[in-house]
């Protein structure tokens, strides 16, 4: 008789999960890991926006002779208020915009940003200035959430 030997002994057992257990743990997990991550991108993107509102410039008139004139087509701070963030619908990609429009509807935000002639940009340097610290938080949030289980 001797010596027993349980690792070939099949009847004893610890607890087991069947595969369709073992996917439903793995399924959840990846749902626990992508709620993370998709929360670290829209506080990302929040972020985006504030620093972007923060760079945005309110049109304030223009100079000349002495005087302030002011546009009658444009609202001051109707460019800063516009500018926000849009998920699409999954909530993996967000579309941050300033939308702002002229009386007579043109889009003047573009203008503001890429114009040599006004060179104020806002939306680019926001979010150069805040990419680094999105990815850092989306890369914790995930190992976190791994790390944790949800």
């Amino acid at each position: 008789m001797g010596r027993h030997n349980h690792y070939r002994d099949k009847s004893v057992t610890r607890g087991y999960m069947s595969t369709a257990q073992t996917e439903q743990v793995l399924k959840e997990l990846g749902n626990h890991v992508l709620q993370a991550a998709k929360d670290a991108l829209k506080k990302g993107a929040d972020s985006v926006v504030r620093d972007a509102k923060s760079r945005c410039p309110v049109y304030e008139g223009h100079k000349k002779n002495g005087r302030v004139y002011m546009a009658q087509e444009v609202t001051p701070g109707a460019l800063k208020d516009s500018i926000k963030a849009e998920p699409n619908e999954e909530g993996t990609v967000y579309r941050i915009s300033a939308n702002a429009k002229s009386r007579d509807g043109f889009l003047y935000g573009q203008i503001v940003e890429f114009s040599p002639r006004v060179n104020r940009p806002f939306l680019y340097p926001a979010m150069e200035a805040n990419k680094d610290n999105i990815r850092r938080s989306i890369v914790e949030a995930v190992r976190n959430a791994a790390r944790n289980g949800r």
